[in-house]
């Protein structure tokens, strides 16, 4: 098959929004140092209206915390941002709560959710594509950029909602834009 004919065939992630990306990574990275050291996230003024958020920390290339929600919580984007960058800190029950000494190297991303749509699927998932599975009132989220093979996405899309492989689920594509730093 041509390369034509491949990006023919791949789907093509168009945003309706363009943000800030510096001050977003900029609101995670505050949030997170406010949340380690044990003192107030600076309210973060934004007008930006609300969006989904994931906020994913990184040290020396292992994930180390990461919170969000497919639904907004706060009345702007920016609250969202330091919210889940808090939360990833601090109350992600997989890992301990991040330390003074991970300040000096860790690195966030922040993962806006434009939006989701329905899929028969994994066929077709490219890498730039999320996973959203859901399965008797259990979602598992695969974050975009999260693994190349769609089967494995799909296979850890089952694990992080906590029920067996092949269990009747749905699934949605997740779509949204990355911001790392």
């Amino acid at each position: 098959m041509g390369l034509a004919a491949w990006a023919a065939l791949v789907p093509v992630s168009v945003s309706a929004q363009s943000y800030d990306e510096r001050r977003l990574v900029e609101i995670a990275r505050g949030a997170v140092i406010a949340a380690v050291q044990g003192t107030k996230t600076p309210k973060p003024s934004g007008s930006t209206t609300a969006r989904p958020v994931f906020v994913t920390i990184e040290i020396d290339g292992r994930v180390r915390g990461c919170r969000g929600d497919l639904t907004a919580r706060a009345r702007s984007l920016e609250e969202e941002v330091a919210l889940a960058a808090r939360s990833a800190a601090a109350h992600d029950p997989r890992y301990r709560p991040l330390e003074s000494s991970d300040l000096k190297r860790f690195l966030v991303t922040v993962t806006v959710v434009d939006r989701t749509e329905a899929l028969t699927s994994v066929v077709g998932l490219v890498p730039g594509d999320g996973l959203v599975l859901k399965a008797g009132g259990k979602t598992g989220i695969v974050l975009p950029w999260e693994g190349k093979d769609p089967q494995v996405r799909l296979d850890w899309a089952y694990r992080k909602a906590g029920v067996g492989k092949g269990t009747g689920a749905s699934l949605e594509r997740l779509v949204a834009q990355r911001f790392r730093g």
